[in-house]
């Protein structure tokens, strides 16, 4: 009987003790973590439209059969994209099937000398679908020296092709990948970051927990 009371005594005891001494920090602060996850969001979907709708900002289209004089840098690969739907001063042009015959070459204007730098394959399948616009890498090709430079295309004499749109430049699959980069980076440090604040406030609370447990213990 006498330990029964004693029992009943302590369990009250404990129970008013745990009532009277708060668990820190308080439950309210896992909303810290909140902020961190958001500032991720944003960041990421902010980052994914904004770079991708400008990926293509670098590509100077050409309609061809045609030509256009370019600026370009020695150092530089430059890739030549086939944009199967496009838009061009207004005009729109839409073509899937393979280009068959068609010609291109890129020479030398700046010296007046005509050297004609040669074409290669695509090192790298990049492809890109934005803002009304979608192609694939066809060609690629690099200079010896800054310069303006002419790129023409046309079909052989005596053939006849669709007029479609090229485009030319470079860091479009330098861009994509950091676009992605940068939207992983942004989720990765978000969630990290929220995170550690989450289970920095939950072993906090669990520390708490036991120092208020371990003084409210009182011998038979």
């Amino acid at each position: 009987m006498e330990v029964e009371i004693s029992w009943q005594v302590i369990r009250s005891w404990e129970a008013t003790m745990s009532e009277t001494v708060p668990i820190r920090p308080s439950a309210w602060y896992y909303l810290l973590a909140v902020p961190f996850l958001l500032l991720g969001m944003i960041f990421f979907f902010y980052t994914l439209l904004h770079d991708i709708l400008h990926v293509t900002d670098s590509l100077t289209q050409v309609v061809v059969p045609g030509e256009s004089n370019l600026t370009l840098k020695h150092g530089v690969t430059y890739t030549v994209f086939y944009e199967q739907h496009s838009v061009v001063n207004g005009v729109i042009y839409s073509a899937n099937e393979p280009l068959s015959g068609l010609k291109c070459k890129v020479s030398s204007v700046s010296q007046g000398d005509g050297d004609v730098i040669p074409l290669r394959q695509a090192s790298m399948s990049t492809t890109y679908d934005v803002g009304g616009r979608s192609g694939k890498s066809v060609l690629e090709f690099s200079t010896a020296q800054d310069g303006h430079y002419r790129f023409s295309c046309g079909y052989p004499e005596g053939s006849r092709g669709p007029e479609v749109v090229l485009a030319v430049g470079s860091g479009v699959g330098e861009g994509i990948m950091n676009t992605i980069l940068k939207c992983f980076g942004a989720i990765f440090g978000g969630g990290t970051l929220g995170g550690i604040v989450f289970l920095t406030v939950y072993f906090l609370r669990e520390r708490s927990k036991k120092q208020v447990t371990s003084s409210t213990r009182a011998p038979i």
